[in-house]
């Protein structure tokens, strides 16, 4: 084996995003979630994502966007580090998938549990962190990383520090206002930061 399709190979395990959908929907169904804290605010969590899930991957698609990753110079193999239980995940991961899959073959997505893939979540920490959702784009023929997003849009990602960082704030009332934002938002901020990532 070349050294090109050695470091081409997919890590493993890696689900596709219907794998990853079906599993979240089992996983709520028996009250589980992804990773190793079975604690009752994520399996709740988990449960909750489904409606996002089902709601992100219906929002519109930009037209730009879809044209550049139909014209990419090279496909490309999209990696997103997840697990069921993250709310962001829920509200970006399927935007991903809809757009991979209206790619035109140029963009294949794969899941991969950030809690299967530690040493790879150790390669693509933002701001040292193993935040999720993480994007990782890399050359569909050598493996080679062509950039990464994530885990958040610039406006949610201040907004997400800024509520974090208010001891006044529970959990509970973060997540509502998190999702508050996706909702108004509508995939919006992701996609344009991904045109201009694409650039």
């Amino acid at each position: 084996m070349s050294a090109s399709s050695a470091s081409a190979t997919l890590p493993a395990p890696a689900h596709t995003y219907a794998e990853f959908r079906a599993l979240v929907g089992t996983l709520a169904a028996e009250r589980r979630t992804t990773g190793p804290d079975q604690g009752p605010a994520l399996v709740r969590f988990t449960e909750q994502n489904q409606q996002h899930l089902d709601n992100a991957y219906a929002l519109p698609l930009l037209p730009e966007l879809v044209d550049r990753l139909r014209h990419l110079p090279a496909p490309q193999r999209w990696l997103v580090l997840a697990e069921a239980w993250c709310g962001d995940t829920a509200h970006e991961l399927p935007l991903l998938a809809h757009l991979a899959e209206g790619s035109g073959g140029r963009v294949t997505l794969h899941v991969l549990l950030r809690s299967e893939h530690p040493a790879f979540m150790a390669a693509h920490q933002t701001n040292g962190k193993d935040s999720i959702p993480k994007l990782v784009m890399q050359d569909a023929a050598t493996g080679a990383t062509v950039a990464e997003w994530g885990p958040r849009p610039a406006e949610a990602q201040a907004l997400a520090h800024r509520l974090h960082s208010d001891p006044e704030q529970h959990t509970a009332a973060i997540v509502r206002q998190m999702n508050e934002w996706y909702t108004a938002d509508q995939g919006k901020s992701l996609q344009r930061e991904l045109l201009a990532v694409l650039a």
